[in-house]
């Protein structure tokens, strides 16, 4: 027999209920998104950029020695940024950090995100990764983001490996 008053009981019981309800809901929403009703947008994620403010002006390329990348995977391939990562230093690019990232459109092979000081290693990049985009944002520096999507090809990669670097226009959209 339960010796306490009614009233805790009361508030132990809305409490479990509450814990219930909290659980559920974020259960449901998690749901919502992994399924794609909620699109993951609302929370301030990219999506593919378009080509409407890319620079038409002819970017000259750098030494991959020059290019400081950071490496994101948002496909559910596990380990494809640690792979593209150790292929693009055995290809002397600096890689400053890899991990996953999250992103409303995985339907992409790459998007290199960089801000204006950063056009010429975003160019240099865009060479070893067939099918990537530009997007820009408002860094000041020559960092380089690079954020795997689903249509990444490994394959597409390799054959771009023996590539002749020449001055040429950045691609910020597919094509």
């Amino acid at each position: 027999m339960d010796h306490r008053p009614a009233s805790t009981r009361t508030q132990r019981l809305l409490l479990w209920l509450g814990t219930l309800a909290v659980i559920g809901a974020i259960s449901g929403a998690s749901w919502l998104m992994i399924n794609g009703t909620i699109p993951l947008s609302v929370f301030g994620r990219g999506s593919i950029p378009t080509a409407e403010q890319c620079p038409s002006s002819t970017q000259q390329p750098v030494v991959p020695e020059r290019v400081r990348i950071s490496v994101f995977n948002t496909t559910n391939s596990a380990g494809l940024a640690q792979e593209v990562a150790e292929d693009l230093r055995d290809r002397r690019f600096r890689v400053a950090e890899v991990d996953n990232d999250y992103f409303a459109d995985t339907g992409f092979a790459g998007i290199i995100r960089v801000g204006d000081r950063g056009l010429r290693q975003a160019y240099t990049l865009q060479q070893h990764i067939p099918g990537s985009m530009v997007d820009f944002d408002d860094r000041d520096d020559y960092r380089v983001d690079l954020i795997l999507g689903s249509e990444f090809s490994a394959q597409d990669m390799e054959e771009a490996g023996d590539l002749q670097m020449v001055p040429g226009l950045l691609r910020c959209a597919t094509d």
